[in-house]
């Protein structure tokens, strides 16, 4: 099957992932044919609420060895169900699942992380070679086996005349720095949506504060933004990588008392802003493109934090993915797709110079359906 594949010149290929906000599952159907991706179809499905707290007790440790089993095939099932519903009753070449991950730990000894949603279950339900389980051989390389998505973001964006940042903001933010001239760069520049959406679950019962309705009616406490950014993961240099271990709910927890909700949830976006645009202050030469993509996106506040706190910048431009052939909720899923096709050719989808590895590598395992 994998030779077959290697003989296709335009694959239809589906890539799949929930992100650290474990608030829905994304499938992008996309063709790959040379250096172009067209997406075909999109599709968003939220987790069932009970499943959306296991996922939350996993990464809080707060679950068991069994639950963590039971959650590895639940989650594989729910996954194969939005491959379906993605492809529409069509079949698909191939599938890049990168699953939920429940623990990123590139700093503990030995490094670990782990992403569960069993790609058996979706080679078998859909009838296509499946790839997941992407960064553990980052990690066996030296690697913290993120960020992933700089490979295809050097892959679409890359520009003769213009720097451009690609940014994500997910539950975690990163960056992607591809220059006009050398080595894509890199990096999770700390919270996206995971401390707002803390916060719109403790004071408003849902998982977000949709269209920045609450944080509009506040306003940034210079004095509770100065304290979150005295985490010491801003300070930290070279490759470097987060999620909810650094940032989960109890980030939030001795703010709560220390001001408004609406107030805290408009600080919660200028520490989104102010932490990506410090993050990428020591890279920048010169004028460039800022390409902006993930749930983070969709909400004006946050836009407008970012929008401003750049206006020092030589900022040309801010834009979405949608200039560039895809959207911005498709953005990563979309990557996961290229990763995999990688995959199959056996070329590497890591990118060294990001995550810290020794060399680049093959990502992921496969999966063969039946």
């Amino acid at each position: 099957m994998i030779a077959s594949y290697r003989q296709l010149t335009a694959p239809r290929v589906v890539g799949m992932i929930s992100g650290t906000s474990a608030d829905a599952i994304d499938a992008a159907l996309v063709q790959i044919e040379g250096r172009s991706m067209r997406l075909l179809r999109f599709v968003s499905r939220p987790y069932p609420p009970e499943t959306r707290e296991l996922i939350f007790a996993l990464m809080e440790d707060r679950a068991s060895v069994r639950q963590l089993s039971r959650a590895h095939f639940q989650v594989g099932q729910l996954f194969a169900e939005v491959a379906l519903a993605v492809l529409d009753g069509e079949r698909a070449d191939l599938i890049g699942s990168h699953g939920q991950t429940v623990a990123h730990l590139p700093y503990e000894t030995p490094p670990s992380t782990l992403q569960i949603g069993e790609a058996a279950i979706i080679a078998e339900r859909t009838g296509s070679l499946t790839v997941s389980d992407f960064r553990t051989a980052d990690l066996a390389q030296g690697g913290q086996a993120a960020p992933l998505v700089p490979f295809f973001d050097s892959w679409l964006l890359r520009s003769e005349s213009v720097d451009r940042a690609a940014i994500n903001i997910g539950g975690m933010a990163n960056v992607s720095w591809v220059p006009r001239v050398g080595d894509v760069r890199g990096w999770d520049s700390g919270p996206g949506n995971v401390v707002s959406d803390a916060l719109a679950e403790r004071f408003l019962g849902q998982p977000a504060d949709f269209d920045g309705k609450m944080s509009a009616q506040g306003q940034v406490i210079p004095e509770i933004l100065a304290e979150m950014l005295l985490h010491p993961y801003f300070a930290a240099t070279g490759p470097k990588s987060t999620g909810r271990e650094d940032f989960g709910r109890d980030f939030i927890e001795p703010f709560l008392e220390k001001a408004r909700p609406a107030d805290l949830m408009r600080t919660a976006l200028a520490l989104t802003a102010e932490t990506l645009l410090n993050s990428m202050r020591p890279v920048i030469q010169g004028p460039f493109e800022m390409v902006v993509g993930g749930g983070g996106y969709h909400n004006p506040v946050l836009m407008q934090e970012l929008g401003q706190r750049a206006a020092a910048l030589p900022l040309q431009r801010l834009v979405g993915f949608e200039e560039f052939g895809i959207t911005a909720d498709a953005r990563e899923a979309c990557a996961f797709a290229l990763m995999a096709h990688e995959t199959l050719h056996g070329r590497p989808s890591s990118v060294a110079t990001v995550t810290g590895a020794r060399r680049s590598a093959v990502l992921g395992k496969i999966s063969l359906p039946s």
